[in-house]
């Protein structure tokens, strides 16, 4: 039944696209001095009601276009071409319209200008090549509004409560001011503290990957890109900001920022202190001022894994804990300025932080073994961790001529970090009888610090296509680390009587250091019309080392144990080959080839004097397909194969015994795994209807899977290994939906979703087969207008485990959560908000009882000043008092609960003060 709704869905939702659209227009583009036909020339269909972009196309070779399927209206035909005169038409088109348009003559605009002097006026939406344009000024926002409320104006894009922005169905990682950063790259940044009424244009594109970028080959990656093209009157400004937030129970939230950017240059100071962690949002809006990110080789220390990796959405020393209680301090400074014409630039990013957390977690689990036999355990660990540091980044680009750049990148960081924990954890049987009991203490400190870099020369040459690109990057690490480990355990016969104990008393001394050097260069050519080349070579070389002293305390006196002692050093040498070619035609493309790597691995241990060595070969093969069926519709298929390498502690690894409850021994007959990876995407934006359409379905295979091997005895000692076997396989797909009204001010989206794994793993030499399918539905409601925001955000997954040794349970679990938000400005520029969301979890074979949750939050917020500067805001929290550290999972031969550290109920009063100007009060004419 569920796959029939599914269906009738998918084939619903595409039915849309094509209803009540009969009509029909074509026409052909010519030069009217020079008597041609102008290929390529950019062609949009407009509606005239509110300039909503309905269809756009290219003329063929012969200057030809052709539009079918459209619906009966009054549109505007805008054409366009370089050095020509726009040309507009308005056309009514009835619901069997075929319009021949004829000969369309555009002119130059140096004749016209010659002639007269033209008034013309932007549309409000229109399209510039790939890139999607909205003229700011044609969408109304109320006074002092920013730039997050002007983009939820326009059609396509939806902005929820944190700030996060979706534009035409997919999230915008990036925005960028005239094309730069501004102080970073973070949306959150430039969309708070930007005034609506300073934007011109805002540019709408998909960005490619800084591969692609650079070779031309498509790899398939495409990140949303929004770009905030400021008035002239507004280039030039400052913002600032100061936000203070005081609570109950001791919870703050304080942050300021003051910044001035004055064309390409930008500085800025920060600072920010809270105890509220991701609810702080200047917290957040300020965590991504970060230097030039590149593509870093990381290469495993056992050689296992490579890859090449761009960095993440946040700053590398921002720390965000899973739960606890946290309190956070950072400062710093961001400069960034282009000199010489544009052709240098210096970026420089510098910080410093210390962060707190503690966390109180308990666990109880029950596992079904293989012959039956049932274990229950119970545990409760005290964290408390502290890191602080500094670091320095930053980015030199010079543009050697108009063909040639260079660009140095670097990072300097110095961590400091101290954790001490406590853990109490037992075992029982099915008869309530206790079988082990542990308690352990750890107490550690350590520093460490790093340096990367990267040096990168590019060049691309007269030969369209021809791209030369080389790296070298440099890299050091070093560490050190005291470490002191107390360790009780107790066993228990079979009738619960005490049987023996067991002391560890350890203290660790460890100490590392890494040095690296790598090179990648990476060549493109053109070799016909349709076909390009990419070849690659990269080489990276580590010599690292790792000095371990345990010594045993028990009886007061340190003495060295030799067995958990070692004196490491490893030496990695790696060579990657790459050839890719891609076939493009005019809407389709497709990219194929493989990645090889070989790699040489030693481990000299030199306290016994033996060596372990390695040398194997890694293949990646990868297609992409691209089809892009209309300027707003696109197919994409892929592939992509791995071979995965056993990392040295699986093949042998250095012993640890922190507990004796759990072991892990190695498997020196080990083989590389290798996984394929085959998926399928669409995706449709119509901006005629504001309706966005997308899905996705991927499927992937292991052969030779490394899995895990348990050995679990009477005690609930488990020993882990590690062997190779097949079957691990997974299946997943999604489908999106979105519509907007915009007469209505009404947004609704649906989100389908399914998941579904099957893993292979030994449990006391059984084979254990375990299936975990979970489908998730989520749909959401907006309404806005000037005076209110109104939402409703409903969701519900269900899960469903199973295992081939036997099941605890039936292995079904299902929540639903409901999340309803409402936002009113009210007289005296007074905001008023309230949020409640609804988690609901009913009863099942493992949990006998409901677990349901109703989080209920508040604000009222008003302004005060000629420019809304000052803000008041009380904030309430949990009004219920209903929020848990908790988490659940059911699955076939186990069941777990968790629960950690939060962040309860408080009341906050908070000062905000946000000023932002311009030092240019009028425009500037040029």
């Amino acid at each position: 039944m569920l796959k029939k709704i599914f269906i009738y869905i998918i084939f619903t939702l595409f039915s849309f696209t094509v209803l009540a659209q009969k009509a029909s227009i074509k026409g052909m583009v010519v030069d009217t001095l020079e008597k041609k036909v102008l290929e390529n020339s950019s062609v949009l269909l407009l509606r005239s009601t509110d300039s909503i972009l309905v269809k756009t196309t290219r003329t063929d070779k012969d200057g030809r276009f052709e539009w079918s399927n459209l619906a009966k209206g009054d549109y505007k035909l805008l054409i366009s071409y370089p050095k020509m005169a726009d040309y507009i038409r308005n056309l009514r088109i009835a619901e069997n319209t075929v319009l021949d348009l004829g000969s369309i003559n555009m002119e130059l605009k140096s004749k016209l200008l010659n002639e007269v002097v033209i008034a013309a006026t932007k549309n409000a939406v229109r399209m510039r090549g790939d890139t999607l344009v909205f003229q700011a000024d044609s969408f109304a926002v109320r006074t002092n509004a920013n730039v997050q409320e002007l983009l939820k104006r326009l059609p396509g894009f939806d902005i929820d409560k944190n700030g996060m922005i979706k534009a035409q169905g997919k999230e915008v990682k990036t925005v960028l001011v005239d094309g730069d950063e501004f102080f970073g790259d973070d949306p959150l940044l430039a969309t708070k503290y930007l005034k609506a009424n300073a934007v011109e244009e805002v540019q709408v594109y998909d960005r490619k990957s800084k591969t692609a970028e650079l070779t031309g080959i498509d790899d398939g990656v495409k990140n949303k890109t929004i770009n905030i093209k400021l008035k002239e009157n507004a280039k030039n400004g400052y913002l600032s900001t100061l936000d203070a937030n005081v609570g109950s129970d001791a919870f703050q939230d304080y942050g300021g920022m003051m910044g001035i950017f004055k064309n390409k240059l930008k500085t800025a100071i920060f600072g920010t202190y809270s105890t509220l962690d991701n609810e702080s949002k200047i917290n957040n809006s300020m965590r991504k001022l970060k230097g030039e990110e590149y593509d870093q080789i990381e290469v495993g220390d056992d050689g296992s894994s490579i890859m090449y990796s761009s960095g993440g959405d946040d700053d590398d020393d921002y720390y965000s804990s899973a739960g606890g209680l946290p309190s956070n301090l950072n400062l710093g400074a961001h400069f960034s300025d282009k000199f010489y014409n544009n052709k240098m630039g210096l970026k420089l990013n510098f910080k410093v932080f210390d962060n707190k957390n503690e966390n109180i977690k308990t666990s109880s689990a029950q596992e079904l073994l293989p012959d039956g036999k049932r274990f229950f355990s119970k545990g409760r660990t005290e964290d408390h961790s502290k890191v602080n540091g500094e670091n320095i980044r930053g980015t030199y680009n010079y543009h050697l001529d108009s063909l040639s750049t260079l660009k140095i990148s670097f990072g300097l960081k110095k961590n400091r970090s101290y954790t001490e924990s406590n853990t109490v954890n037992g075992s029982t049987s099915e008869s309530d009888k206790i079988i082990s009991q542990n308690r352990q203490s750890n107490i550690g400190s350590g520093t460490a610090d790093a340096f990367n870099g990267n040096i990168n020369w590019s060049r691309r040459f007269r030969k369209k296509g021809r791209v030369l690109s080389i790296d070298i990057q440099p890299e050091n690490q070093n560490n050190k680390g005291l470490e002191r480990s107390l360790n009780h355990t107790e066993y228990f016969d079979a009738d619960g009587y005490w049987n023996r104990s067991e002391d560890i008393n350890l203290i660790k001394d460890n100490s590392g250091t890494q040095n690296s050097i790598g090179t990648r260069v990476s060549y493109a050519e053109t070799l016909t019309k349709r076909w390009s080349l990419e070849a690659g070579y990269t080489f990276k070389t580590i010599s690292s080392s790792s000095n371990r002293l345990v010594s045993d305390y028990v009886t007061g006196v340190k003495t060295k144990i030799d067995s958990l002692s070692n004196n490491f050093k490893f030496i990695n040498f790696s060579n990657i080959g790459k050839m890719i070619f891609q076939y493009k035609a005019k809407n389709f493309s497709i990219s194929s080839g493989l990645e090889a790597t070989v790699t040489t691995f030693e481990l000299k241990d030199l306290d016994r004097g033996s060596n372990f060595q390695r040398k194997y070969l890694n293949l990646s093969p990868r297609t992409n397909l691209y089809y892009k069926l209309s300027n707003n519709t696109s197919l994409a298929v892929n592939y992509n194969g791995f071979t995965q390498q056993p990392s040295i502690e699986q093949i042998q690894p250095v012993r640890q015994i922190n507990n004796p409850l759990f072991q892990v021994i190695g498997n020196s007959l080990l083989r590389p795994s290798f996984t394929n990876n085959f998926g399928v995407s669409y995706n449709s934006f119509l901006m005629n209807s504001d309706q966005y359409i997308s899905g996705y379905l991927n499927y992937g295979f292991t052969n030779n899977a490394i899995v895990n091997s348990e050995h679990v005895d009477e005690f609930n000692k488990r020993i882990s290994s590690f062997t190779n076997l097949d079957g691990n396989n997974s299946l997943s797909g999604n489908m999106y939906y979105s519509k907007g009204f915009s007469k209505l001010h009404f947004r609704m989206g649906l989100d389908l979703s399914f998941y579904r794994s099957n893993n292979v793993a030994i449990i006391n030499e059984v084979k254990n087969k375990t299936a975990n399918t979970q489908y998730n539905i989520k749909g959401s409601f907006n309404y806005y207008t000037s005076k209110v925001d109104l939402s409703y955000s409903p969701s519900a997954t269900i899960m469903y485990g199973k295992s081939s040794i036997g099941g605890i349970n039936d292995g079904k679990s299902i929540t639903h959560n409901h999340e309803l938000s409402g936002t009113v400005q009210l007289p005296y520029r007074t905001e008023f908000n309230s949020t409640v969301s609804i988690s609901l979890r009913p009863a099942n074979s493992s949990f006998g009882q409901d677990l349901n949750v109703v989080i209920w939050n508040s604000y009222l917020a008003t302004k005060v000043g000629k420019n809304e500067a000052l803000e008041l805001k009380l904030t309430v929290t949990d009004i219920l008092n209903q929020k848990i550290g908790y988490n659940r999972f059911v699955g076939g031969n186990v069941i777990s609960e968790n629960t950690f550290s939060y962040i309860p109920r408080y009341v906050l009063f908070g000062v905000s003060w946000n000023l932002s100007g311009n030092f240019t009060k009028t425009p500037v004419n040029k």
